[in-house]
């Protein structure tokens, strides 16, 4: 097997110019330190390097004259590099470039071509996706005053659940505010240490007989030019919550924008949704918190 082997290496390289063999040129990724050289996951915007190297068919030696850099986004291609240059054996390149901007798959595709046309392509896949981020949000979250029998009005920032007030004793720990709607000061928010909270929530289950009071404070908040949305980082909740101060938050209205600190020191929003009724009624709002 050997000597046949040899003996067909010696005919092609005799006859190489004639061969219907695969007379394609090879092309490679450069591997090692600081390289993307196969499929990756990345944040949006990430600079990678790439490097490529091409030779020559041994077979033909027809010369390298051409490459070409293809990315497809959303089944759109966009032509990266299409250059042609003076025929060699050999071709080497690297270059810096970055994922795209949006989460989602690109396929970036390198090809080297001959003088005769003949083509060798390589290909990897960059996938980006968006960090999970340093924040928690919980949308939509309803409270009920201290006069509804149906709905809790305490609520714990930390898994976003919220507690009837037999349940809330069993947890205080976890309760960091709680709603109720106050003949003076209407719709509140407010801090289990709260004083007018204590002197609504009474009697068996009520704050003076909880474990834990967590001392959360508050403040109304302006976001100026930005939007409920454009909140996505926990650096911009410490920034509009740091100044939190009071017991509780009264007077509330649809729309209005609550900074707060937890007594285990973590900053958040909340943005009141809805306000049904009075005594007897509820809150609805949704919260971003420090994770």
């Amino acid at each position: 097997m050997a000597i046949v082997l040899l003996a067909s290496v010696s005919m092609f390289t005799s006859c190489k110019k004639d061969s219907t063999g695969d007379v394609s040129p090879t092309i490679n990724f450069v591997g090692g330190s600081g390289y993307t050289s196969s499929d990756a996951t990345v944040a949006p915007g990430t600079p990678f390097m790439v490097g490529i190297t091409a030779l020559a068919n041994t077979t033909s030696a027809t010369k390298l004259n051409h490459f070409k850099v293809v990315r497809t986004f959303n089944n759109i291609p966009t032509t990266v590099i299409d250059s042609s240059f003076t025929a060699t054996a050999a071709f080497t390149v690297g270059f810096e470039t970055a994922a795209q901007a949006t989460a989602g798959s690109e396929r970036w595709t390198f090809t080297i071509t001959d003088k005769d046309g003949q083509t060798a392509e390589i290909s990897f896949v960059i996938t980006t996706t968006v960090p999970a981020g340093d924040i928690t949000t919980y949308t939509s979250k309803v409270l009920g005053s201290y006069q509804n029998a149906t709905v809790g009005s305490s609520f714990a920032s930390a898994d976003g659940t919220v507690y009837l007030l037999a349940d809330a004793k069993t947890n205080s720990a976890k309760i960091d505010w709680l709603y109720f709607y106050g003949a003076t000061n209407h719709a509140t928010i407010a801090s289990p240490m709260d004083t007018d909270a204590a002197s609504l929530f009474t009697g068996t289950n009520g704050l003076s007989n909880w474990a834990t009071r967590n001392d959360t404070r508050f403040v109304q908040v302006d976001l100026g030019t930005a939007t409920w949305v454009d909140i996505t980082t926990s650096a911009q909740l410490a920034n509009y919550a740091s100044t939190a101060f009071s017991t509780s938050d009264n007077l509330l209205s649809v729309g209005e924008i609550i900074g707060f600190k937890t007594a285990a020191g973590k900053y958040g929003l909340i943005k009141v949704e809805a306000i049904t009724g009075t005594q007897t009624g509820s809150i609805t709002y949704s919260v971003k918190v420090q994770k």
